[in-house]
């Protein structure tokens, strides 16, 4: 699970990420609910951003851990981004998938080639995810 954060994130500069989908209340009717929520405003998404060194990529990983389907919009400040982007997307069969010594995997990775951001963009259940858009120059 960390590969793909072990080879496009390291020396990366942090990106403010913000969303409108905010954790829902746990335990609403209990006097200990905390303030604030520890979850993101990506609900049920956990997503985070950086550009790369060069500042000629912008990366964005998302975690999925639900067996549904998510989507969501990428609207980004201050750059354009453009051209063709990359996908790394580790999946498997269910949450508890692993792969052990001498059985088939259950766990992959898969690098996918995808266009240009336009719209929103779904995010596969069960599933650690990489983006890495081109930065317009």
């Amino acid at each position: 699970m960390y590969k793909p954060y072990g080879e496009h994130f390291p020396g990366t500069i942090p990106v403010a990420l913000s969303g409108n989908s905010p954790q829902p209340a746990q335990n609403p009717s209990y006097a200990d609910e905390p303030k604030t929520s520890s979850g993101s405003p990506t609900y049920p998404l956990d997503m985070i951003a950086t550009l790369t060194p060069d500042r000629k990529y912008l990366n964005v990983a998302v975690v999925n851990a639900t067996d549904q389907e998510q989507k969501f919009d990428l609207g980004v400040t201050g750059v354009h981004v453009a051209g063709p982007s990359t996908l790394w997307q580790l999946t498997g069969s269910s949450l508890d998938g692993a792969n052990r010594v001498g059985q088939p995997a259950q766990v992959a990775i898969k690098e996918i080639s995808i266009d240009a951001p336009q719209g929103r963009i779904s995010v596969a259940p069960i599933s650690v995810n990489v983006y890495r858009f081109g930065i317009a120059q």
